[in-house]
């Protein structure tokens, strides 16, 4: 290969490099213009939302406001959102005198409504269960894995989350412990 040709090729190979990085972006623009958006963690606000219980009766997370609240995305065909449901009840019943509540986000979208809601009914239990039929809620806590455990403390903010392994009961105790001692300090 002569040197006037090897110029030739390299010079052709710098200009489409160069209109390939400048094109790029304007032929294949960003999916999700949400992009930006991250899963809540630690130190920011959680996001709010508004769901129905399969009975109908609304619950929006500023409901819970001053009080700390988990936020627990299940299913129906997860063994271990199941395995930890016992346990949240348990704690539900210990500090639920004191405001601690739990709203059970059933990830509808992914589940069958009717068996999400036979297997709440039929362990008995008493924190509150709300339906995510459209998946927004679950779109907005960006929720890729269940179950997947928020807790929001009485000002709004996300003390901790725990995605996949299930929140453990003992965890669970230790943090509203700490949490409503703050709040009586």
């Amino acid at each position: 290969m002569n040197k006037t040709r090897f110029i030739i090729i390299a010079i052709t190979l710098t200009v489409l490099s160069l209109a390939w990085l400048l094109l790029t972006p304007t032929l294949f623009p960003v999916a999700d213009a949400d992009a930006s958006r991250s899963a809540p963690h630690r130190g920011f606000y959680a996001p709010s939302f508004t769901l129905e219980t399969p009975q109908g009766d609304q619950h929006a997370l500023e409901d819970y406001q001053g009080q700390p609240v988990l936020v627990f995305f299940w299913a129906s065909w997860c063994s271990v959102c199941k395995s930890a449901m016992p346990g949240l009840e348990s704690v539900y019943q210990e500090f639920s005198p004191q405001g601690f509540t739990i709203l059970a986000v059933n990830t509808t979208t992914q589940d069958i409504l009717s068996s999400a809601v036979n297997e709440f009914a039929s362990k008995g239990y008493t924190y509150t269960m709300l339906l995510d039929q459209d998946g927004s809620v679950t779109n907005a806590y960006r929720m890729r894995a269940v179950p997947t455990s928020v807790l929001v403390g009485p000002d709004g903010r996300v003390t901790d989350v725990v995605i996949g392994s299930g929140i453990s009961e003992g965890f669970l105790r230790a943090r509203l412990s700490q949490l409503l001692a703050q709040e009586s300090e």
